[in-house]
């Protein structure tokens, strides 16, 4: 299987799936694929808790499957609201944003995780955790920005530009209330992400102020 991201601002996902090869993605999350490629579409979620779980976290109640039964590579075309980013786990789980979970090469658990820190610190209350072994692609706005972040060392972050994050435990995760970052922009609080780990950060923010 081959996964090439193509675009600069607005990207799109360009799969080429070999024989017997399969892909999963988010209903809606289509433009297109070539002839010879079906697809099969299952509940997000094992259950009534699972489903529940899966709208809580901001997404489709409905995952597909995408393969190929024929004996030639067949393309299928994906796209997001900007940019995508792919961010590879093994076993493991990361926390994101609501809603940006678009494909993945093999299927993953959407979930719902309860936060605390998430809710004082501006992302809410619900966030989404994607667990499995797979690679991911997430929604940006924009080209999406990997921090890496050192073992004894953090970075405050505006919540409405993360996009997710990997290896960072809950309790290094905390809310920094401050009247300074009211009145320059920031909203009432950032986010303090502690070391060892990894953010992804959108420079566009996910937050959609409502139309008059």
């Amino acid at each position: 299987m081959e996964c090439k991201l193509i675009g600069a601002f607005v990207q799109h996902l360009e799969v080429m799936l070999g024989p017997g090869e399969e892909f999963y993605a988010e209903k809606g999350s289509l433009i297109y694929y070539e002839n010879g490629i079906e697809k099969e579409i299952s509940m997000n979620g094992r259950g009534l808790t699972g489903m529940i779980a899966a709208k809580l976290s901001g997404e489709s109640l409905f995952i597909v499957r995408y393969y190929n039964p024929t004996s030639q590579t067949r393309k299928i075309v994906f796209g997001g609201r900007h940019s995508l980013v792919p961010i590879k786990i093994t076993g493991e789980e990361i926390i994101c944003h609501r809603g940006v979970y678009v494909a993945s090469n093999n299927r993953v658990n959407v979930s719902t995780k309860l936060s605390i820190s998430g809710l004082v610190g501006g992302m809410g209350l619900m966030l989404q955790k994607i667990s499995g072994t797979s690679t991911v692609f997430l929604d940006s706005n924009g080209a999406a920005l990997p921090i890496d972040i050192p073992d004894g060392h953090w970075i405050d972050a505006d919540e409405e530009h993360i996009i997710a994050i990997q290896g960072i435990p809950e309790h290094r995760i905390q809310a920094q209330w401050s009247l300074s970052n009211f009145v320059s922009g920031e909203g009432l609080s950032l986010l303090r992400l502690g070391g060892p780990g990894r953010v992804y950060l959108s420079p566009g923010s996910f937050f959609i102020p409502e139309l008059k």
